[in-house]
């Protein structure tokens, strides 16, 4: 007798154990799916915010560059941009009358984009920088079709305001670059990032050809035959003769110039920046040494008459003048063999 009620007691119990354990996970499971319900609604809807974003954003960046210039409703405007891909980069290509004239690329290639898990293919990140641009960060203003939208906006403006502009090109001793001006005003610099959409691979080729595009297509002026101040041709590099070499190392170099032109050196002597000198640490003033870029082997011959450079890492700093014979007044630092040759 007792035992039956006992054992009716313990079947009781299991039962109601097990109902309440198969209720407890009905409740859990439907939950889970709810939760998971509810964040896939959220990510659809981040998507589609994100998709208005980039149409929207994308819409506003051609603007930029389709700037009413007052004319008539319907007529076509002056400039448009292209964006696309050259080459494994991305590209926005810069059209005036429905010629192409400016191609702008970014600064990362294929190779960077693979070491940054990116694929080429794939335009979510392209389309979501892009969307960025509105922050006017730094890394939005390296975006090819920000960069031609500036200059797609910088034209319509100044042409809004003299429709007759003298359109140039000039190379600038300063940046030792070419350059494009409108009325004596920067427009653009051309360099392996900024190209002819047809490149001749030359950049002096290139600045010509777009000059003239733009004259053409702007105010129909006539071609230019030349760019103002544009460099001889470099000869090719060649070794400077010396005597015995003490000895020799390897290192960075930097230069100094504007600031300390005119200051007294660690050895007494005026500084002047244009003189084939340079300063280094601890070899003894007067000593002559044979400095030769490792990027293009281009070699000066400096005088040591100051002391530096204190940055960790830097061999020798050249004067202004020494540094632009060897070719790195552009990069501020080059790698250089340093050769000691005597006093």
């Amino acid at each position: 007798m007792k035992y039956k009620i006992w054992t009716s007691l313990t079947s009781l119990l299991l039962f109601s154990t097990v109902g309440v354990m198969y209720s407890y996970a009905s409740t859990l499971q439907e939950s889970q799916i709810t939760e998971a319900n509810q964040q896939m609604d959220q990510a659809s809807e981040k998507n589609d915010n994100l998709q208005k974003s980039i149409a929207n954003r994308q819409e506003e960046v051609l603007k930029v560059g389709e700037y009413q210039l007052e004319r008539q409703e319907g007529e076509d405007t002056i400039t448009k941009i292209l964006g696309h891909e050259l080459v494994g980069r991305q590209a926005a290509t810069l059209y005036i009358r429905d010629i192409p004239v400016l191609t702008f690329l970014d600064s990362e290639d294929t190779d960077n984009r693979a070491n940054n898990h990116q694929s080429p293919d794939s335009n979510s990140d392209y389309l979501e920088k892009v969307a960025s641009i509105q922050s006017f960060d730094s890394e939005a203003k390296k975006d090819p079709v920000w960069r031609a939208s500036i200059v797609a906006s910088r034209l319509n403006q100044l042409m809004q305001k003299n429709p007759n502009m003298e359109i140039t090109a000039k190379w600038d001793t300063d940046t030792e670059r070419y350059t494009i001006l409108v009325d004596d005003q920067k427009l653009v610099e051309i360099d392996e990032d900024t190209i002819l959409p047809d490149t001749t691979k030359d950049l002096a080729t290139d600045t010509l050809q777009i000059t003239n595009r733009l004259r053409r297509q702007v105010n129909s002026a006539p071609p230019l035959a030349e760019i103002v101040g544009k460099p001889k041709p470099q000869p090719e590099p060649q070794k400077i003769a010396v005597g015995p070499i003490s000895f020799q190392f390897q290192g960075w170099a930097s230069w100094y110039g504007p600031g300390f032109n005119g200051n007294l050196s660690a050895n007494g002597e005026r500084f002047n920046q244009e003189a084939m000198t340079a300063a280094h640490k601890s070899l003894p003033f007067g000593t002559k040494v044979r400095v030769t870029n490792l990027d293009n082997g281009r070699s000066v011959i400096v005088r040591i008459n100051d002391r530096g450079p204190f940055t960790p890492g830097r061999v020798i700093d050249l004067s202004a003048g020494a540094a632009r014979v060897i070719g790195m007044i552009q990069s501020g630092v080059a790698p250089v063999k340093v050769e000691v040759i005597g006093r």
